[in-house]
């Protein structure tokens, strides 16, 4: 569920905090900038006092601006439409991070209040809203036609990616390699359900590949290991109507927002892949010194 989603990140980013100042840019999010400084404080916080100038997990950093890509392109969306989270929002999504557990005291209040406020919002499905879905529902008017290969690890689904690139047969590798024994067995066809069917990274992964016009798409991260997604079937559908969307709605609307945005990475910090929708680490490590100095 979305809820259980949101309080995981709020769990994880509640002792992070953000730096202040003007410094160059680490990401642009549409018309939305991430500044190095701010990436830098979220780091240093979540890896205790002292790390920024010592070599840190990249991934770590990654995944922490992954996040502030996918809400701040939402924030970034929203706007477009002119529904920008006045103060009784920010309010009443403060109350929410504190009744969740939140220190009021974290750096990182302000950045979350934003984020729930615009989350709020979206579940509010007021006119603006109805008009950012209608925007770019063709996007998301699909359902989701796929097979996969489920594997334990990035490196096993790269190289399955290069094997498939050079001619491998799919259902063949998805009967070798998949851990899903279900779909294994059907050459690892899922095959077709609408959008809600499949978890949030799976299903942006999908909609990217469509909009990309990619047949193979990963790999694509989920709780469940690393997918090899094959699109089968493509073909859309009538969008579904907004006032139907119901508890879809949020994801929806996340997908949108990445989906709809220019989205553009330092290339220090990783790239954006606009197919899996997800920041890509960079080749090489990361370390903290770099990110606050931008050297």
């Amino acid at each position: 569920m979305f809820f259980s989603r949101l309080s995981s990140l709020v769990l994880l980013l509640a002792l992070l905090g953000s730096a202040c100042g003007a410094s160059e840019v680490a990401a642009q999010v549409g018309d939305t900038t991430i500044d190095r400084l701010a990436l830098a404080g979220l780091v240093e916080d979540g890896f205790g006092p002292g790390s920024v100038g010592a070599t840190f997990e990249t991934q770590a950093a990654v995944e922490i601006l992954d996040q502030m890509v996918r809400y701040e392109a939402l924030i970034d969306m929203l706007a477009e439409q002119g529904l920008v989270a006045g103060d009784d929002d920010l309010e009443s999504a403060r109350d929410k991070l504190l009744v969740a557990g939140l220190d009021p005291e974290a750096p990182a209040m302000a950045t979350l209040t934003r984020w729930q406020a615009a989350v709020d919002l979206t579940i509010a499905a007021g006119e603006s809203v109805r008009a950012a879905y209608e925007a770019g529902s063709d996007l998301v008017a699909h359902d989701l036609c796929t097979s996969h290969i489920l594997v334990p690890s990035e490196d096993e689904a790269l190289d399955l990616m290069e094997s498939l690139g050079s001619g491998g047969d799919f259902g063949g590798l998805a009967g070798a390699h998949s851990q899903d024994p279900g779909s294994a067995a059907r050459g690892g066809s899922l095959g077709c359900a609408p959008i809600g069917s499949f978890v949030p990274t799976y299903e942006r992964a999908v909609l990217g590949a469509l909009s990309e016009g990619d047949e193979l798409v990963g790999p694509v991260p989920s709780q469940f290991g690393f997918h090899v997604i094959r699109i089968d079937e493509p073909g859309g559908v009538e969008p579904v109507p907004f006032d139907q969307l119901g508890e879809r709605m949020p994801g929806v609307m996340l997908h949108l927002a990445t989906l709809t945005r220019d989205i553009t990475i330092d290339p220090r910090y990783g790239s954006w892949d606009s197919a899996v929708g997800r920041v890509l680490a960079p080749a090489g490590p990361v370390s903290a010194d770099r990110v606050n100095q931008g050297s």
